[in-house]
């Protein structure tokens, strides 16, 4: 004897045309949304995600700051720089490679 069971797909499928033909029937309000969102934000609450990397979510952040800070202290260097002195700030670091020939001469 065999007992012949639907597809799990074709039961979503009809669930979804069934609620599909009744969505005008439904009433959901403005006082329904909060109540949902309301719901969700307490299950949530009660249930947080636990991180594999709790401790180093705050070092991600301090150093990122840091990083950001080192790099606007950079381009605020380089900007005096500029302003004090005519040369361009890559001809003096391309002064070193000029200094010699490119090939040993032999």
């Amino acid at each position: 004897m065999t007992v012949h069971r639907k597809d799990p797909r074709e039961r979503i499928e009809a669930l979804l045309a069934q609620a599909h033909r009744t969505r005008g029937e439904v009433a959901a309000g403005e006082d329904w949304a909060q109540e949902v969102m309301r719901t969700i934000r307490r299950e949530a609450a009660e249930h947080p995600v636990p991180s594999l990397f709790v401790g180093a979510e705050p070092l991600v952040w301090r150093a990122a700051a840091c990083a950001a800070l080192v790099a606007l202290v950079f381009a605020g260097s380089v900007a005096v720089y500029t302003k004090q002195h005519a040369v361009p700030v890559a001809a003096v670091w391309l002064e070193e490679f000029d200094a010699g020939s490119p090939f040993p001469e032999r």
